[in-house]
């Protein structure tokens, strides 16, 4: 064959190729059309219309159908269903498009206590609704052959139960199987488990004798202010230390002042061993820590800290740090446990400490060690010594080959198409059923395939689980270009930082919503949203406008905007405001300047700190990925300055969670 016409016939398969590939696209975004129309008859409620060949064809066509059933099965639950839905289930045993119809489905047996079709049946004994009929349903069917033991089980554990479990637990009771030392333990491990109310209920079958110690310790939980300052008055009155201390502490965190008052009191009570009064001081401390009170060094030297207590061990070095007393601080760092002493935060803690002590030169090689970190400590440490950051980014390996491969799975190829019609949770749990137990190799191969869906979330999730943290360019990507770039138009606030925002409330997730229903990427309550919107005449979105990138980037960005202003640009108090609300960064500022650093490690909010810390790192890396020069920690972290009266009031009083 000539080589012209080689060439030539070359071309002509790879237009053919390319041509195929295009049909199949959009005959695949057909048949996804198409689904999501029937999906939506199936939400609304609405009579199913034929499905085409190409529908019941498509990959993720049984959540369709079990969509359809779930519906049925709520509207009209009958023998008939059930004999449709139990073939479906039995031919989709174990997977996920089955999962949420099994449930449906059991439990609706259960309701018309149909138990000679749902006691066969295994149910997850997690699952408390479902554990809990299964025990009705064995003590209606008089099969009580090892019940007694199961439902004893579940009776202890700390929690409330739902209804199904009340006769079974009756059953309990009649057959003189909950005896009050049960009931006792029941109660206490409630009030371990800080549900005092529950404690309460609890409490009720209890000899008042057994009763009123642990009624007084729910007392203390619910109100630690006056039920201790009556302890304090009365020192004639008993209380388990347990109740005591749990009381102490609570009131330690909400109100120091209050607590401290009351605590010479209570050390003095004739009752309070010099163990008990160790762990009153132990809380005290905490509480005088949290609240950034001068007392909390006095405290903390007042008693020995166990080198278990890592609690105790961390706020001490941080009391110190806020307090200036480098040399305290240096002295509390140098004994804690190893645990905590290797982690990059108290070595650099530790050279700081040094420089403070000894001078800079002292401190370089401490700095360091760290200094090539990619982390907020490696920056800081970096900054000391004036060098460049070391991000250490290396492209992860590709191959080709193996994500083809990985493509073709059926189990990928129904969590694509349910992205693709937006069950997001479905189709993470098809993916995450594929990948879980995948060696490392596999979901490297399966983060850049997730990446190239633009299914962001997934990518770095599944690129954290290989333990590859150096493919900074795959795990930092920069979606929703054009919305960013409008809101950073419209408030001034940089790209960077509402990415770097979006990274860390969302993971890029457009759909996400948190227990206090904050909504989309950037997090925003809709109460928030609202009142952003109007401050800034935008359009106030729906609750479920705030999954729209663009709404939600300009308002979060509006929010931020706000909180820079009214923190005079100091984006670490910004940040952990748009974290944990304006009303709770006023009780942390400090009452004189303050290093950035300093103030950030002791935000009392486990959560809010490490926010701040991640979002700064965040910073860094998405400057680096747009290959500008990464801004630096000490440029971004002024001084901390005290707080000032606010020029914005309706700002002052804005709470995003």
């Amino acid at each position: 064959m000539p080589p012209a016409f080689r060439t030539m016939l070359s071309a002509l398969l790879m237009a053919a190729m390319f041509s195929a590939a295009a049909a199949d696209s959009v005959d695949t975004a057909d048949t996804a059309s198409q689904f999501r129309a029937a999906w939506r008859r199936v939400q609304m409620g609405l009579p199913d219309l034929p499905d085409s060949a190409a529908l019941r064809g498509y990959v993720i066509y049984d959540y369709l159908i079990a969509a359809r059933l779930r519906r049925d099965l709520s509207a009209r639950p009958n023998e008939e269903l059930d004999t449709t839905i139990e073939p479906f289930l039995n031919a989709h045993e174990g997977e996920p498009a089955a999962r949420t119809l099994r449930r449906e489905w059991l439990l609706s047996l259960a309701a018309r206590e149909r138990w000679d079709w749902f006691l066969p049946r295994s149910v997850d004994a997690t699952e408390a609704q479902l554990a809990c009929e299964r025990l009705r349903g064995l003590l209606a069917t008089g099969e009580t052959q090892g019940l007694a033991n199961a439902a004893l089980a579940r009776w202890s554990l700390p929690q409330r139960q739902p209804a199904a479990c009340t006769p079974v637990f009756n059953w309990l009771e009649q057959q003189k199987l909950l005896t009050p030392e049960l009931a006792e333990a029941r109660t206490r491990a409630a009030l371990a488990a800080d549900n005092p109310r529950l404690a309460r209920e609890d409490a009720e079958d209890l000899p008042a004798r057994r009763a009123a110690p642990l009624l007084q310790w729910a007392q203390l939980l619910e109100t630690p202010g006056p039920t201790l300052e009556a302890l304090a008055n009365s020192p004639d009155i008993t209380v388990e230390p347990d109740a005591l201390v749990a009381a102490f502490g609570r009131l330690s965190r909400l109100n120091f002042r209050q607590a401290a008052i009351i605590l010479p009191r209570l050390l003095a009570r004739p009752q309070t061993s010099p163990a008990l009064q160790t762990r009153l001081r132990r809380n005290a401390a905490l509480g005088a820590a949290y609240d950034h009170d001068a007392a909390a060094l006095t405290l903390f030297n007042a008693i020995t800290v166990e080198p278990n207590d890592e609690s105790a061990q961390e706020w001490r070095a941080r009391a110190a740090l806020w307090a200036g007393d480098y040399a305290q601080a240096a002295t509390w760092i140098a004994t804690m446990a190893p645990s905590l002493a290797t982690q990059p935060r108290w070595r650099y803690w530790h050279a700081r400490a040094v420089e403070a002590i000894s001078g800079s030169a002292a401190a370089e090689p401490l700095f360091g060690e760290i200094a090539g970190l990619r982390d907020y400590y490696g920056y800081l440490a970096a900054d000391r010594l004036h060098r460049s950051y070391s991000l250490n980014a290396k492209a992860s390996p590709e191959d080709p080959k193996m994500t083809a491969a990985l493509a073709a799975e059926p189990g990928v190829l129904r969590a694509r198409a349910l992205l693709d019609c937006d069950l997001v949770d479905d189709a993470s749990v098809e993916w995450n059923l594929v990948f879980a137990h995948a060696e490392s190799a596999v979901k490297v191969q399966a983060a850049r395939l997730a990446n190239s869906w633009g299914w962001y979330s997934q990518a770095i999730a599944t690129l954290a689980q290989s333990g590859q943290f150096d493919d900074v360019r795959l795990r930092y990507p920069r979606p929703f270009t054009a919305a960013i770039d409008k809101a950073s138009r419209l408030t001034g606030v940089p790209g960077d930082l509402i990415l770097a925002v979006m990274r860390q409330e969302s993971l890029f997730r457009t759909d996400a919503v948190s227990r206090a229903n904050a909504r989309g990427l950037m997090q925003i309550l809709p109460t928030t949203a609202a009142g952003v919107a109007r401050r800034w005449h935008q359009p106030v979105p729906t609750s479920d406008g705030l999954f729209d990138p663009e709404v939600a980037a300009k308002l979060g960005a509006a929010n931020l905007r706000e909180l820079l202003d009214h923190y005079n640009g100091q984006l670490d108090l910004t940040l952990a405001a748009y974290n944990a609300g304006i009303a709770a960064v006023a009780r942390w500022q400090p009452d004189k300047p303050i290093d950035a650093d300093v103030w950030i490690e002791n935000i009392p909010f486990n959560e809010t700190r490490g926010y701040v810390q991640h979002i700064l790192e965040h910073l860094v890396a998405f400057a680096w990925v747009r290959d500008a020069e990464p801004p630096r920690l000490s440029a971004l972290l002024a001084p901390c300055a005290p707080s000032a009266p606010t020029a914005n009031p309706v700002c002052a009083t804005t709470e995003r969670r």
